[in-house]
């Protein structure tokens, strides 16, 4: 039986900005964090029986020039904690994502760019590469292909350009590799980011959407950044 395409308001093509969120979020309380399923990468097991999935900066005084977040449930509870890291002669991308127990889950890594695209790796320790994104340079729209890892178009990111607007809320469609279908949504409201996207869809390609909404946002941080700290023209 075909599958019903998922149902959600058509984006609006405004931008994102960012309030304070609290100091912290309770932890879930499932105590299967560590059970493995059979077939599903280490970490992984956690998004099987979700659709939604929330994604919110923390402040602390110690960051530098990296960045925290805490990855939330449909409850509001804790799932995982990301870190992005930025080191000198390092890599262009990196960001770690571990469980509430501290054990690494994933990991996202962009290692060098080119003049027509972006391609950055999401990692499963001990599992390798799950799936790969490729951001397109497009002057009208923001546009990024998900890969499988034998680097075959899965799915579409489509949204807002960040060369017209880069504040406000913002929302990005998934699509089929045909673009027919809307099969997801990343979300950016109040400085907090919403990620849904069918139950059934591959544990895989839901971590990968979930690092292209941590990329997405980091691009839009670099972008709001580079602006604020342009000479005025006055």
């Amino acid at each position: 039986m075909q599958k019903q395409p998922y149902q959600d308001p058509p984006p609006n093509y405004e931008a994102i900005t960012t309030t304070a969120p609290p100091e912290s979020y309770p932890m879930s309380s499932h105590t299967g964090e560590s059970a493995l399923v059979k077939g599903v990468p280490p970490g992984l097991q956690r998004l099987l029986q979700m659709n939604q999935i929330s994604m919110q900066e923390k402040f602390t005084v110690s960051q530098g020039w990296g960045r925290s977040f805490d990855v939330l449930d449909q409850m509001g509870q804790r799932i995982y904690q990301a870190t992005q890291t930025v080191e000198c002669c390092g890599p262009i991308y990196n960001l770690k994502v571990k469980d509430n127990a501290g054990q690494d889950v994933m990991e996202v890594l962009e290692h060098r760019a080119c003049t027509c695209s972006r391609l950055m790796e999401v990692i499963v320790p001990s599992y390798g590469v799950v799936g790969l994104v490729t951001l397109h340079f497009k002057p009208l729209i923001t546009h990024l292909s998900i890969m499988n890892p034998s680097k075959e178009v899965v799915l579409l990111i489509l949204g807002p350009s960040f060369q017209t607007s880069i504040f406000g809320n913002v929302a990005f469609e998934v699509k089929s590799r045909d673009e027919q279908h809307v099969v997801g949504v990343i979300k950016g409201e109040g400085g907090q980011y919403t990620v849904t996207f069918p139950m059934d869809l591959e544990v895989t390609m839901k971590a990968v959407i979930l690092a292209s909404c941590f990329y997405l946002d980091s691009m839009i941080h670099d972008k709001r950044r580079h602006v604020a700290n342009r000479p005025s023209s006055d």
